[in-house]
């Protein structure tokens, strides 16, 4: 041994500078007169991990084939399955609707500085929205809800920009649905590669048509142009050219959960059915015909069934369960679900709702210390608003389509202003969860002017014009009987602050506010 110590000892350098030539992960040769610099690398960017963690099946592509046609539908059948069977789906729904829209809707109010006119166009659109669809007698605010809740849900909707039939033509809108666009088939378009996933596009890749299966009946796609179509989606990546569900990241956490469920389900019934457990030396009681399923043994002397039978199941019902004396039978406890189950239903159901940006605090509302819960609903607040805002703008386009027609049909408002498009989107009340002390805050803002009338009514979804004429018309009117029976105003408007209506020590009555 100690003969080939020396010849091992000198092929070490050698050996050395080959395994230098070798490159550390493919074991190719690596040609040292380059001199390339040592490269430190990025473990999460090899794609193999050599076992160490789980390959990821996925490719750098554009968004176009990420969420291809196929793709888009499966989605598609999926949520709308869970929408159906799913109360935590429903919910999430409703505080959607709820936070983005509103009870009212997003109302518009006529920005232009034509009083007059601004004033006729709130009456038009006030009167269309009583009836604004083309295919329903819904109003506005329920076409709204409905079209938060499909965006919400589908990925996506898309509304119509039409009109009546038959004169006296009135504009009118349609809700289409995210199954109904789509690319037409070979047969009916031999040429459909500029079409993508029902969106034709020109060669810069702005859409110019989109290809609808409209009508009651849906048959064939008509092709439709983009200027009458307002599509409502919120694209995750450049060149998404539709929508899909914002449940797309946590679909698979959602069917675990419900499969979890439906299991857990089956254990119970069992334990429900199963009341009573019988042992008998052969673990048998009657004649194998029995249809509610005992357990049994043909006899060979006779027919006749055993007299146990009748009395085991007098006294123990139907569903009683026969084993032989030394078996064993192994039945989950009535704790079942445990609380580590519990937990994890739990996690599942606030991972599913952080997937799609409500906190898990506003579906399963729970004891929590009042700034973290403040922080938490902040937080929601701006995720709702950011989506209200989409909706605004998409309803705005809806509002410059109705008296952009209306100006052509009605007289009222046919002489346009120069800035008849501005107008005043009124959004939902927002998220909140101390409302007195918030109140006291904003009151003392508005009070050293760092805000605005417009700024307090507008996170009540109220319009701050409509709020102070209103306020006016009740001062006026206070004034007035005050005067008619001779008492102070204060009297009158400050009954619920305790003492306010008595005079401070060397300090006369105030007086009526003279008009």
């Amino acid at each position: 041994m100690t003969a080939t110590l020396p010849p091992i000892r000198r092929l070490a350098p050698s050996l050395a500078r080959v395994m230098a030539r070798l490159h550390p992960l493919t074991g190719a040769v690596i040609d040292v007169r380059k001199h390339e610099p040592t490269k430190n690398l990025y473990e999460a960017g090899r794609q193999f991990q050599f076992g160490q963690r789980s390959a990821i099946w996925s490719h750098v592509t554009d968004a176009r084939f990420d969420a291809s046609q196929a793709t888009r539908w499966e989605l598609l059948r999926k949520i709308r399955y869970f929408e159906q069977n799913c109360p935590l789906v429903q919910k999430l729904a409703d505080l959607f609707e709820l936070y983005t829209v509103g009870p009212n809707g997003l109302v518009m109010a006529p920005g232009s500085q034509d009083e007059r006119w601004s004033q006729a166009a709130q009456v038009y659109y006030g009167s269309w929205c009583q009836l604004p669809d083309l295919c329903s007698l819904l109003p506005l605010t329920v076409i709204q809800s409905l079209t938060a809740r499909l965006w919400f849900i589908d990925g996506e909707v898309f509304i119509l920009k039409t009109r009546t039939a038959m004169p006296p033509y009135r504009p009118k809108i349609q809700l289409l649905e995210s199954h109904r666009v789509g690319t037409p088939s070979k047969r009916f378009m031999p040429d459909n590669s500029n079409i993508v996933d029902g969106v034709e596009v020109e060669r810069n890749g702005k859409p110019v048509a989109y290809w609808v299966q409209n009508g009651f009946e849906a048959g064939e796609p008509t092709r439709i142009p983009a200027e009458s179509i307002i599509h409502i989606h919120e694209p995750a990546r450049v060149g998404m050219y539709r929508g899909i569900t914002m449940f797309y990241a946590v679909l698979n956490a959602l069917h675990d959960l419900d499969d979890l469920q439906q299991m857990e389900l089956m254990v119970a019934k069992d334990q429900a059915d199963t009341s009573t457990v019988i042992k008998t030396p052969t673990g048998e009681v009657t004649d194998p015909n029995d249809p509610n399923g005992w357990n049994t043994q043909t006899e060979t002397s006779s027919a006749v069934a055993n007299p146990l039978t009748e009395y085991y199941r007098r006294v123990f019902g139907p569903t009683t369960k026969v084993m032989k004396v030394g078996d064993e039978i192994d039945k989950s406890g009535p704790e079942r679900p445990t609380v580590i189950q519990q937990w994890y239903w739990k996690f599942l159901c606030e991972e599913i709702c952080n997937g799609v940006g409500i906190p898990l605090a506003m579906v399963f509302p729970e004891s929590m210390q009042g700034t973290v819960y403040r922080g938490v609903l902040d937080s929601a607040n701006a995720y709702f608003r950011s989506r209200s805002a989409v909706l605004a703008a998409a309803w705005k386009q809806v509002w410059e389509y109705v008296i952009d027609f209306g100006s052509r049909v009605e007289p009222s408002i046919a002489a346009k202003p120069k800035d008849w498009r501005t107008v005043n989107v009124r959004a939902p009340r927002a998220v909140n969860v101390d409302v007195g002390r918030n109140s006291t805050a904003m009151l003392a803002e508005l009070e050293s002017g760092t805000r605005t009338f417009a700024q307090i009514y507008s996170e009540t979804g109220e319009d701050w014009r409509e709020q102070l004429e209103q306020r006016a018309k009740e001062a006026a009117f206070i004034n007035q009987i005050a005067r008619r029976h001779r008492v102070p105003p204060t009297a009158i408007t400050q009954l619920a602050v305790p003492g306010a209506t008595k005079p401070q020590p060397g300090k006369p009555a105030p007086e009526p506010i003279q008009e």
